[in-house]
Formats: structure tokens, C-alpha cells, sequence
């Protein structure tokens, strides 16, 4: 996680485009677009509903939109994701809700 923090606290909605750097935890609603240089963490009682470039996301509430990250997925058990996915890496916990297509950029290994 990067110094700066900003928390979209719960009973929050807000819409339009969030684009910055840092790390965003929503534990509100958040629709439209998102694109950050770091971490995205959605809360239990978060939601969001964009299409999300990051470094990283951590899913531990509701999230709809596609996803792009350069570094890696999480979505944890008990949360639920809708929405295509291209990530270096990811991980979907047992009990974790998925609906979309999946692209990873894994490098093959050289001896096939």
C-alpha cells in the first residue's frame, strides 16, 4: 500500500471518473470509471459499479465492470465480482462469486 489513502466511506455514492495516486478503499458505492496508479480495496459493504484500471484490487464486497490490473486480483470469499478480468495474477477464494472472462499475461515457461 502507497502513503496516501483516501476511504470512500459508507452512506457515500459517488459518480464519475476517480483517477490518481494512492490507494482508494470504498466502503460506499462508487459508479462509473476508477483508474489508479495503486491498490483498490472494496470492502464488505462496498460497491462498485466501473470499469477499473489499477495496480492491484482486492475484492471483499460487490464489484461490476471490467477489470484491468497490472499487478494482481483478489476476491475474497464471500464477495462478488461481474465483469471481465486481465490481470498479471489472480485469486478467487472458495465461496467468492465470479462472472466474466478471464485473461491472465503469465509468461510461459521456456520448455514448452
Amino acid at each position: 500500500m502507497s502513503d496516501t489513502l483516501c476511504t470512500v466511506g459508507e452512506g457515500i455514492q459517488i459518480r464519475g471518473t476517480l483517477s490518481g495516486q494512492g490507494d482508494l478503499v470504498v466502503r460506499g458505492r462508487v459508479e462509473g470509471q476508477i483508474s489508479l496508479d495503486n491498490h483498490l480495496i472494496i470492502e464488505e459493504s462496498g460497491m462498485v459499479m466501473a470499469d477499473v484500471t489499477v495496480q492491484s484490487i482486492t475484492v471483499n464486497g460487490t464489484m461490476q465492470g471490467d477489470v484491468e490490473a497490472t499487478d494482481t486480483v483478489a476476491i475474497s470469499a464471500g464477495a462478488s465480482m461481474r465483469g471481465d478480468i486481465r490481470a498479471q495474477e489472480v485469486e478467487i477464494a472458495d465461496g467468492a462469486s465470479f462472472q466474466g472472462r478471464l485473461e491472465m499475461d503469465v509468461p510461459l515457461p521456456h520448455d514448452l
